[in-house]
């Protein structure tokens, strides 16, 4: 997992990201869906890429020290996000072909969860009470 601009499409089949590119880290799972953190920061300055072609992953703050955002994938490219930090109402935000520029909560691209967004949501709040530091 890497951040922006690590993805590498020579690097196999279905791409990939150079060990020197990697600023992420699995640090658990939920089921079958990674929990990552960044390794460089302890918030996640960046929304990480994936070098799985079509997947989910939780993204952990270290700095809040819980997961607050669901990231998907298709073709490597980030299609939607999740956020539900402590002090927003959760909400979903779709990416067009994974560019990631957005002006923070547009209201244009601020949607209501899914039932899929809220089955992982509420996954990942059980996780948080249970890994809870403070």
């Amino acid at each position: 997992m890497g951040s922006r601009g690590s993805f590498d499409a020579n690097m196999g089949r279905t791409g990939g990201i150079p060990i020197e590119n990697r600023h992420y880290d699995e640090i658990g799972k939920i089921g079958n869906i990674k929990i990552i953190q960044c390794t460089d920061f302890s918030n996640n300055p960046t929304t990480t890429y994936s070098n799985t072609a079509n997947t989910t992953y939780y993204s952990y703050s270290k700095e809040n020290g819980r997961i607050e955002h669901i990231y998907y994938f298709k073709n490597h490219k980030l299609v939607k996000s999740v956020d539900f930090k402590s002090n927003e109402t959760p909400h979903a935000h779709y990416w067009n072909n994974g560019i990631v520029g957005r002006k923070k909560h547009d209201r244009h691209n601020t949607h209501e969860l899914s039932d899929r967004d809220m089955r992982l949501f509420n996954k990942a709040l059980r996780w948080n009470n249970e890994h809870r530091t403070n």
